[in-house]
């Protein structure tokens, strides 16, 4: 009976930082499917990436003009374009431009509706889907959206499986430059 005491304080212990984590984490959004040929208006083109040939780590998001101060993107400052006021057709024509930059073959773009946590939308992300085979995987790029106070926070970095590709081909056991 001893030994219950202290597991069951761990326990709660555990829960009781799982639950403020998520409350200092804000609000988890989920972006979802969007056919880009529908979309219409003015967008804030916000271009992410593409620092050199070889960079896996690069992606679009057209965001609605009034919501753009809501926007907060956890990235240096010098990997970020913004474009503001661009009529829709010529938002995803650029938007889909630039996640095809690079050395590397695109095989799809992945498209999605980013909420903006009242029911609305935010905007639309553009991902590049590379192919399978690929040494990053089909999709590196992770994208994640937290809501909190009235503000949407944009955090973006590859794929584990991606990371560690990249850190083994530059290490010297990885067998790279």
């Amino acid at each position: 009976m001893e030994h219950a005491r202290p597991a069951r304080l761990t326990v709660i212990l555990f829960l009781l930082a799982a639950a403020l984590s998520g409350c200092a984490m804000g609000t988890q959004l989920l972006t979802a499917s969007a056919d880009p040929k529908a979309i219409t208006g003015t967008y804030d083109l916000y271009m992410y990436g593409c620092r050199y040939p070889d960079d896996l780590e690069h992606a679009a998001f057209l965001i609605e003009p009034e919501k753009s101060p809501m926007v907060e993107l956890f990235v240096r400052d010098t990997a970020v374009t913004i474009k503001r006021g661009l009529p829709a057709d010529s938002a995803l024509a650029e938007a889909n431009k630039f996640v095809r930059c690079g050395n590397r073959t695109v095989e799809a773009i992945r498209f999605q509706r980013i909420p903006d946590g009242s029911g609305g939308t935010l905007g639309y992300e553009m991902l590049p889907r590379y192919p399978i085979t690929d040494d990053g995987g089909m999709d590196p790029v992770l994208v994640n959206y937290s809501l909190k106070k009235g503000k949407i926070f944009v955090y973006i970095q590859l794929s584990p499986e991606a990371e560690r590709t990249a850190n083994s081909q530059f290490s010297p056991a990885g067998g790279g430059p």
